[in-house]
């Protein structure tokens, strides 16, 4: 069973650090590579996480899509989905087989929430966030059943275009 802090504990890490690095090659046997070009995660497919990065540094040429200065990526959010064979100890006790309403019985309400039509995307979001220290909880719901898409955990001082 992997707990949530395990992860979070190592939240502020710069990915070149040496101990990120011992971190990342103990924990996972499949993460991809960094490419500031592609995106801000690097995925393991075997545990279903995605770690992610703010980089604030990093300069892009977006007509060549070339990367000018890579700039200092900070682990600063994961995402991680169900996976049956998997367990993950998560905040409030919260499992991948719980329903929103069992989420709200466990941890309460929520901070926010956005339930809204995205137009651009023409999909419907149910998303709930708990501020939980300088932690911020965001439990992604199919709108439909109302179970657990996936859950995102962040810094909420190092994602700041995120923060509650």
């Amino acid at each position: 069973m992997f707990n949530y802090l395990h992860f979070t504990d190592q939240f502020g890490s710069y990915l070149y650090n040496d101990d990120f690095q011992e971190f990342t090659t103990k924990t996972f046997t499949d993460l991809s590579r960094y490419n500031v070009l592609e995106s801000d995660y690097m995925r393991s497919e075997t545990m279903h996480i995605d770690l992610g990065f703010t980089n604030d540094d990093a300069v892009i040429d977006e007509d060549e899509l070339i990367v000018l200065e890579p700039g200092q990526p900070i682990f600063s959010h994961l995402n991680i989905y169900p996976k049956q064979d998997i367990q993950y100890l998560l905040p409030f006790e919260i499992s991948f087989t719980d329903t929103r309403n069992d989420v709200l019985q466990k941890a309460g309400n929520p901070t926010q929430t956005n339930h809204e039509v995205s137009p651009i995307l023409d999909k419907h979001f149910l998303i709930d966030h708990y501020k939980i220290g300088n932690l911020v909880l965001s439990i992604d719901y199919d709108p439909h059943d109302e179970y657990i898409n996936f859950i995102q955990i962040r810094d909420n001082n190092i994602v700041a275009y995120l923060k509650l």
